[in-house]
């Protein structure tokens, strides 16, 4: 399995935080790759254990979060990952957006289950999901962190991903 190296996202992480304006959804690769690596900043979630995702109306995502499945995830290990056109029948760690049309039953569902809401659609972070990985004008990926889904998952992240991440309240 192929992953991008630890300092190259760490350059990435470091070089590419601006505001939300003129991003584009980051390709699946991209956005697969900076998820795994953002979700150790979240404490709940890479504290120990298994981690699971969810992937829904974002295949092509799916499969590239699948080439993960077995590596760390801080002290916790990815063990699976599973999609589907809407929100799971049993919560995961993590609900991929990768449908706009599903963004208020995924958003609904996070926030009752207490799970973390990723999506590659950097305008459905400011409309509810968490985390949001997008690409700017420039090309290169963007974080975003929407504060307030954030707290409603009750989330805990580690305070140095927000001084890498644009942050909406």
């Amino acid at each position: 399995m192929k992953f991008i190296p630890k300092t190259v996202v760490v350059l990435f992480l470091l070089g590419f935080v601006s505001t939300i304006c003129g991003q584009a959804s980051a390709p699946a690769n991209v956005a697969a790759a900076l998820t795994l690596k953002i979700l150790k900043y979240e404490r709940n979630i890479s504290s120990g254990g298994d981690v699971t995702i969810y992937v829904i109306g974002a295949p092509d995502v799916q499969s590239e979060l699948t080439k993960g499945v077995g590596k760390p995830i801080g002290n916790s290990t990815l063990k699976a990952v599973d999609g589907g056109k809407g929100v799971p029948s049993s919560a995961p760690s993590i609900l991929f957006i990768g449908n706009a049309a599903q963004l208020e039953a995924a958003t609904a569902y996070t926030q009752e289950q207490d799970i973390m809401s990723v999506t590659h659609n950097p305008d459905l972070v400011s409309r509810g999901a968490t985390l949001g990985i997008g690409v700017g004008d420039d090309g290169k990926p963007r974080i975003m962190i929407n504060l307030t889904s954030s707290a409603e998952e009750n989330l805990n992240w580690n305070s140095a991903i927000m001084k890498i991440a644009t942050t909406i309240d």
